[in-house]
């Protein structure tokens, strides 16, 4: 049986315990939702995990994780899912930018990482990130 929850946040916290976790980000998009973990926030070199989420009738639930980036499917239904790109920011930056398809995406850099998330794209897209902002510049990835 797979759990289920009230909260987003609930759910998210109950994925890892959160002595030995940090969450770097967390985006909602309607009933889904996707999550950015460091997995060994003590150790100098941070293991990445995502993990998608699902809300139905209500409730939260856990779904498919993984410890690289990509697509992933809404529902066996849809032909639309979430695209992810995250890893290390260049030294100093606090914004990253992405692409998909021609259009430009954006998001904050958090701890030297970022996280670039884009919804309703059809399968197997998923953004490239481009560009850092480092000290108000944009530099090429």
């Amino acid at each position: 049986m797979i759990a289920e929850f009230v909260t987003l946040d609930e759910a998210v916290r109950s994925s890892f315990p959160m002595e030995f976790t940090h969450v770097v980000a967390v985006r909602e998009h309607g009933d889904f939702a996707v999550a950015l973990f460091d997995t060994r926030p003590s150790a100098a070199d941070p293991y990445l995990y995502e993990v998608h989420y699902q809300r139905d009738n209500g409730r939260w639930s856990e779904g498919s994780s993984s410890n690289g980036c990509g697509w992933h499917r809404y529902t066996y239904e849809s032909d639309l899912g979430v695209g992810t790109t995250w890893g290390y920011a260049a030294p100093d930056a606090d914004r990253a930018r992405g692409e998909i398809d021609g259009a430009s995406i954006e998001d904050g850099v958090v701890n030297g990482m970022y996280f670039l998330v884009c919804w309703d794209v059809p399968e197997a897209d998923y953004p490239v990130v481009t560009a850092f902002r480092v000290r108000g510049e944009w530099v090429r990835a």
